[in-house]
């Protein structure tokens, strides 16, 4: 709930500081500079420059290359961990005063310590197959079947860490003025809006330096206030090797590169400042959502003791990135 806050802040602040703005990537041009101009459109120009003609000619739509680096955030069943690396790659190209195309790749580890221990997590074979013995219904006789609950003698605290890849195809959208030639604008505000494909490899950190599993027991039990203490108490616990491969849906799974692959979608905000007529820094906070509850390793809820139903939503994540961005031609 922090994370998402924290979004939503940073979020309103760019919103703020960006008003009145126009994205640098298709505008910011000197009207009067000729060598932005296509030659196709060369006689307009001219014709303008000579008040013989109403309208400017449209500058030429530019190629942007760009890099950044940032934070990817899993929002799911486990307390993330932030700030976490990640970086990206783009090529954008604008299409008209409002609208461009990019095509992204980006990467990053995310990763995620639960302060809540936890005991209903035997249908996770990350902790059952690693000895930890949790609550667990057993059934005996037949007509009538009795039931009966196993406590249990290991408490966990949920953790992962998962490499996120994702290839997108999006459309960028110019929220700021639509003045179009305005000379030399430095801000501008953007939508992002795009579909494409989420491959990721999460892990777990179950076993000790010598393969053992953790004696959590040693851990006791935290509040909300106390939270910091409860998680700084299983990060000395932990050896931080992630060794463990996290719950799959098995053969159900698509595959890319050897990792789960799922489609996705992505909608998120970003604002540009422009240092240079090529060059210009952007900060982004991007969300995308896939159907998929496995992001964090984690699809298992804390009831009925020892029978856990499946979490009923999806994990999404966060990329929250700064990155600079060049105009080729």
């Amino acid at each position: 709930m922090a994370i998402r806050k924290l979004h939503f802040i940073l979020g309103f602040l760019v919103l703020a500081a960006t008003a009145q703005a126009q994205i640098s990537t298709n505008g910011g041009t000197d009207w009067k500079d000729s060598s932005l101009i296509p030659p196709s459109r060369m006689a307009q120009h001219k014709e303008f420059l000579n008040n013989q003609y109403t309208f400017p000619a449209k500058p030429r739509s530019q190629w942007e290359l760009g890099i950044k680096v940032g934070s990817p955030t899993i929002n799911g069943d486990i307390s993330a961990n932030f700030p976490s690396f990640g970086y990206g790659l783009h090529v954008r190209k604008s299409i008209g005063y409002l609208v461009s195309i990019r095509a992204e790749y980006t990467h990053g580890s995310a990763t995620g310590l639960s302060w809540k221990d936890n005991y209903n997590y035997m249908s996770n074979p990350a902790w059952r197959n690693n000895g930890y013995k949790g609550n667990q219904r057993v059934y005996t006789g037949a007509n009538p079947q009795t039931v009966a609950l196993v406590p249990a003698t290991d408490r966990v605290y949920y953790n992962y860490k998962t490499n996120l890849n994702d290839l997108s195809a999006q459309m960028l959208f110019n929220l700021s003025n639509i003045r179009f030639h305005k000379a030399e604008p430095k801000f501008g505000f953007y939508a992002i809006l795009g579909t494409g494909v989420t491959f990721y490899e999460a892990k777990v950190d179950a076993l000790n330096a010598s393969g053992q599993k953790y004696n959590f027991n040693s851990i006791p039990g935290g509040t909300y206030a106390t939270r910091k203490d409860t998680k700084d108490a299983i990060k000395a616990l932990l050896d931080g090797t992630y060794e463990t491969a996290g719950d799959s849906n098995s053969q159900n799974d698509a595959k890319l590169f050897g990792k789960t692959a799922r489609l996705s979608g992505t909608v998120g905000f970003g604002a540009a400042f422009k240092l240079s007529k090529k060059v210009n820094i952007a900060i982004e906070d991007r969300l995308t959502f896939l159907k998929d509850d496995l992001l964090d390793a984690q699809r298992w809820s804390a009831t009925p003791a020892g029978d856990p139903s499946i979490t009923t939503h999806y994990d999404t994540y966060n990329f929250l990135s700064l990155g600079i961005n060049i105009n080729l031609f």
